[in-house]
C-alpha cells in the first residue's frame, strides 16, 4: 500500500448553491530508491469552502491511488476522501479518521521509537514565482529512529530537508480543508505525533507553497548515507474560479467499490 501524504488545508463550510474558490495546476516529480515509488504526476486542483478536487491529468506510473483522468475528492462535511474513476463510474471512500486509526493499529505491531529530534528553519529571502512574491524557506528535520518488527530491529538516522517557496498572495490555503492535512488526527505513536506536530508549527504562516523540494536521506549504523527520495512540486498556473455546488458531488449513477491496492505501473 502506498502511504501518501495529502497536502491540503483549513475548513470553511458555507450553505451556498455556488462556491467562490480557487484552482491551480501542479506537477510533482518523485525520484525514489524503493521500487515502484518514483512517479511524475500532473494534476489540476480545485478548492472552495473546504472542499478539494484533484484531477490527475497525467500519471507516469499508474496504480490504484493515481490513475489518469481519475480524481480525489475531499468533502469537508464528512471529512472523507473519495477516489473517483469517471471512466469506470466508480468511487471508493477513505474516512480520514479511520486511516489514522489504522496507522495507530500498525504502530502497535511495528514499534517505532524516535529519539534526538532536531528541527531547524531558516528564511532565505524573497523571490518571485508566477508573478507573486514568495518567501524562500528551508526546513531541516533530523532524528534517530529505531524500528522493531517482532524480533527484527533496525536503527538509522533520518534527515528530511525541505525547501519551500510560499506566497501569502494566493488564498488557496483558506479554501482547503484543515482535516485533509491530518492536523486534527493522531496516529497513536507519541514520538511520531510529536514530530509531525513540530513540523506543522514550523511551517505555519508561510503561505501557499508554489514550489517545494523535499529530500529524505537515511544514514545507517555504519554511517553510509542513502537518499531515499527526492520530490519536487511546482505550481504551473493558478487563479480564481466559481463552482456550482454540484462540482464537489459524486454523480448519482456512480457505484461505490472497496478499495484495493496494487496494479503498479512497471518502471
Amino acid at each position: 500500500m502506498k502511504k501518501t501524504i495529502f497536502v491540503i488545508f483549513l475548513i470553511f463550510i458555507f450553505a451556498m448553491t455556488a462556491f467562490a474558490g480557487v484552482e491551480w495546476r501542479a506537477r510533482t516529480l518523485t525520484q525514489a530508491a524503493a521500487k515502484g515509488q518514483s512517479n511524475t504526476i500532473v494534476m489540476q486542483v480545485f478548492a472552495a469552502a473546504g472542499n478539494v478536487k484533484q484531477v490527475f491529468e497525467s500519471v507516469a506510473y499508474e496504480n490504484e491511488m493515481f490513475k489518469k483522468d481519475s480524481y480525489w475528492l475531499f468533502k469537508a462535511d464528512d471529512s472523507s476522501l473519495y477516489l473517483v474513476n469517471p471512466t469506470e463510474k466508480t468511487y471508493s471512500r477513505l474516512p480520514l479518521n479511520a486511516m489514522m486509526q489504522m496507522a495507530g493499529v500498525v504502530g502497535k505491531l511495528v514499534k517505532i521509537k524516535i529519539k534526538n529530534p532536531v528541527l531547524n528553519s531558516e528564511k532565505l529571502g524573497m523571490e518571485t514565482i508566477l508573478g507573486l512574491p514568495c518567501q524562500h524557506s528551508k526546513l531541516l528535520i533530523e532524528y534517530d529512529m529505531e524500528v522493531k518488527i517482532a524480533i527484527i530491529k533496525s536503527k538509522s538516522h533520518e534527515k528530511i530537508e525541505k525547501e519551500v517557496w510560499s506566497t501569502p498572495k494566493f488564498k488557496g490555503m483558506a479554501e482547503m480543508a484543515e482535516a485533509f492535512r491530518f492536523r486534527d488526527f493522531k496516529t497513536g505513536m507519541e514520538d511520531l505525533d510529536n514530530l509531525i506536530e513540530a513540523q506543522i508549527k514550523a511551517e505555519a504562516g508561510l503561505g501557499f507553497p508554489l514550489k517545494m523540494v523535499t529530500v529524505v536521506t537515511s544514514i545507517g549504523k555504519k554511517g553510509n548515507a542513502k537518499e531515499k527520495s527526492r520530490t519536487t512540486m511546482e505550481v504551473l498556473s493558478l487563479g480564481s474560479k466559481n463552482f456550482p455546488a454540484s462540482f464537489f458531488e459524486i454523480p448519482a449513477d456512480f457505484e461505490e467499490k472497496p478499495l484495493g491496492f496494487g496494479g503498479e505501473g512497471e518502471e
